[in-house]
């Protein structure tokens, strides 16, 4: 016996959610009757009841959904339905799985490079060694003084020790 959803439909959501929900709708609309016939008429009610009405999109089916503007998350929703109710197979749903594995480690991956801690340190190591060498560079140019500064500098000395 199938688990019954705990999801309160009357409750606020934020419209992202909503929209999410509304995408959703659309893309199975898309599909037609075979994919959407092998949904839980309780799941298809929630989905129906929390989409946003007044957001109504408007996909093509000879267009690639990457291509059509459509959320992260909307992606990830379809992807799920595909696992838990549109894979035919053991098999299939083990493909699918790894290959959901294989995103997110990759994805990890590219995280990990992006904010590792030792990169940051090794950039700002260079940028010091950068400045260094600026500085030295600069240090060795020899900045002469005028004859007036000179005698200027000269007379305040004298007045300053007494």
């Amino acid at each position: 016996m199938p688990k019954k959803m705990n999801l309160k439909v009357g409750r606020k959501m934020n419209v992202k959610t909503q929209e999410i929900y509304s995408e959703v709708y659309s893309i199975l609309n898309l599909l037609g009757d075979n994919y959407v016939s092998r949904l839980p008429i309780s799941l298809l009610n929630i989905i129906k009841e929390t989409k946003l009405d007044t957001y109504n999109p408007q996909y093509e089916a000879t267009i690639s959904l990457e291509k059509q503007n459509i959320k992260r998350e909307t992606i990830a929703l379809i992807a799920l339905l595909h696992l838990n109710y549109w894979c035919d197979s053991d098999e299939e749903k083990e493909q699918l799985r790894l290959l959901f594995k294989n995103n997110e480690e990759r994805y990890q991956a590219e995280i990990r490079e992006k904010y590792n801690p030792d990169n940051i340190f090794k950039k700002n190591n260079l940028e010091q060694v950068a400045e260094e060498i600026i500085e030295n560079e600069t240090a060795m140019i020899q900045y002469k003084e005028s004859i007036f500064k000179k005698l200027i500098n000269r007379i305040k000395a004298i007045f300053c020790k007494y």
